[in-house]
C-alpha cells in the first residue's frame, strides 16, 4: 500500500496541543477537560485523510483481542506514517479493510484511512459485547456517522454534519443546527474525547505503534 509522511504538517506548525437507538443520554467518561469543537480545529489542516476517515474506541480490549474479535489478520507492525496518506483502507470489490489498532490506556483505537469497519452495525455490535465501542467516521462528502455501542445496544448514532437532534452533551461538544462540515468534524473529535476520557493529540497519534490488520466482514461464516 502506497503511504504518505505526515511531516509536511508538522513542518508547518500544525502539530497542537446500527437500526435501533436507544434515547438514552450517554454517559459521559471522566476526563481532565471538557473538550470543545475548538480543541480539534487543527485536524482540519491534516493533509492525510482526503478520502475520508473512521477513529474508533474499544474500550477494556488489547489490539489482540480486537483483532481476535474482528476475525482479522495481523500484518505487521508500522508507524503513523506508514498507516495514513493513500486512503487505501477499504478496498473494493470484497471490501476487505486494512487499519491500524494501537494502544491507548484502557482502550484499543482502530484507525481507518478512507473506511467505515468502525461504523458498521455487523461489525461493531459483537465487537462491543461486554464492553463499550465509540467510533465517529467521515467520507469524502463531508457525511459520516458517530455511533456508541454499549454490549450491543446503541446508545447514539448520528451523522455529524446533520444531527437530527442534538443532545446536551453534544452541544457542549460543539454540535448545533446548520453545523459546517469543519465544526462538525472538530465537535465529533471533541464528543469522542468527553465519552472516552482520552484526548486525541497528533503527539499521541505519531508515537504509537499500530498492528497493520486484515479484516475481511463475512470471512468466518463463508469458511
Amino acid at each position: 500500500m502506497r503511504r504518505r509522511s505526515f511531516a509536511l504538517l508538522l513542518a508547518t506548525g500544525a502539530l497542537g496541543a446500527c437500526t435501533s437507538r436507544s434515547t438514552g443520554r450517554p454517559a459521559v467518561a471522566a476526563t481532565a477537560r471538557n473538550a470543545v469543537a475548538d480543541d480539534y480545529r487543527w485536524f482540519t489542516m491534516a493533509p492525510d485523510f482526503g478520502e475520508g476517515y473512521c477513529f474508533t474506541w474499544v474500550r477494556g480490549l488489547v489490539p489482540q483481542q480486537v483483532i481476535k474479535r474482528l476475525d482479522g489478520k495481523e500484518l505487521e507492525r508500522i508507524s503513523w506514517e506508514q498507516l495514513v496518506g493513500s486512503g487505501d483502507g477499504q478496498q473494493p470489490p470484497s471490501f476487505q479493510y486494512f487499519v491500524g489498532i494501537a494502544r491507548v490506556d484502557d482502550w484499543s483505537l482502530i484507525v481507518e484511512d478512507n473506511g467505515d469497519l468502525g461504523v458498521t452495525d455487523e461489525i461493531v455490535r459483537p465487537l462491543s459485547a461486554g464492553t463499550t465501542v465509540i467510533a465517529h467516521q467521515r467520507g469524502a462528502d463531508g457525511h459520516g456517522r458517530f455511533l456508541q455501542v454499549s454490549d450491543g445496544a446503541v446508545v447514539l448514532d448520528f451523522d455529524p454534519i446533520a444531527p437530527a437532534t442534538v443532545t446536551t452533551e453534544m452541544a457542549a461538544a460543539g454540535f448545533a443546527p446548520g453545523i459546517d462540515a469543519d465544526t462538525s468534524m472538530a465537535a465529533a473529535f471533541a464528543l469522542a474525547e468527553r465519552l472516552t476520557g482520552e484526548e486525541m493529540t497528533k503527539l499521541l497519534l505519531i508515537t504509537r505503534t499500530y498492528l497493520l490488520t486484515r479484516v475481511r466482514p463475512g470471512s468466518r461464516k463463508n469458511q
